[in-house]
């Protein structure tokens, strides 16, 4: 246990070091268009987290077209292994009491493998969001976050940070 949490702690450290102070970012391709990503937006964990959660926000541009996601990313110990996040409603935030519930497509069925030396549990999935559901999510002074999965739960609250972040994102690219 006590390994884990040192693990889990680091972990956290080194993310936190290399975010940089704007966690806004864009890229072009010419394929795919334009994408604006809040990235790192990591959740503040309880003292001893068994689990550590992202939820980051794309805006991808195809033409005049706009396509709004969220990504839960998540990451544990081997030992405690995949939350397994399900296809279909496994993410629910909710701004101010008010549920926002998102759906997605593939769940993180695609996207699990174990990281650094095998000794960390990773996995990602997408839910498309709509520019209203954004725009009531950041005027919300209070954000909790759900994300389901098939071996549990995990419940976490946005941080002043967090909700900094999210309010700057949808200012700049949902407005």
């Amino acid at each position: 246990m006590t390994r884990r949490f040192l693990c889990l702690t680091l972990l956290g450290l080194l993310a936190g070091c290399a975010a940089p102070q704007n966690r806004v970012t864009s890229y072009h391709d010419n394929l795919g268009g334009q994408t604006d990503m809040l990235v790192d937006n990591q959740l503040p964990s309880p003292p001893q987290p068994r689990e550590v959660i992202w939820l980051n926000a794309y805006r991808v541009l195809k033409g005049s077209q706009r396509i709004y996601y969220f990504e839960v990313r998540y990451l544990a110990t081997a030992e405690v292994g995949w939350l397994e996040i399900e296809p279909g409603q496994s993410l629910t935030l909710t701004g101010d009491g008010q549920p926002f519930k998102f759906v997605s497509a593939s769940g993180s069925a695609n996207t699990r493998d174990l990281a650094r030396k095998k000794t960390f549990a990773q996995e990602t999935a997408l839910f498309e969001v709509t520019k209203d559901q954004l725009l009531k999510l950041a005027k919300a002074s209070q954000i909790k976050v759900q994300v389901k999965g098939t071996k549990g739960l995990v419940e976490r609250d946005f941080g002043p940070k967090n909700n900094a972040d999210f309010r700057a994102f949808v200012t700049r690219y949902a407005l």
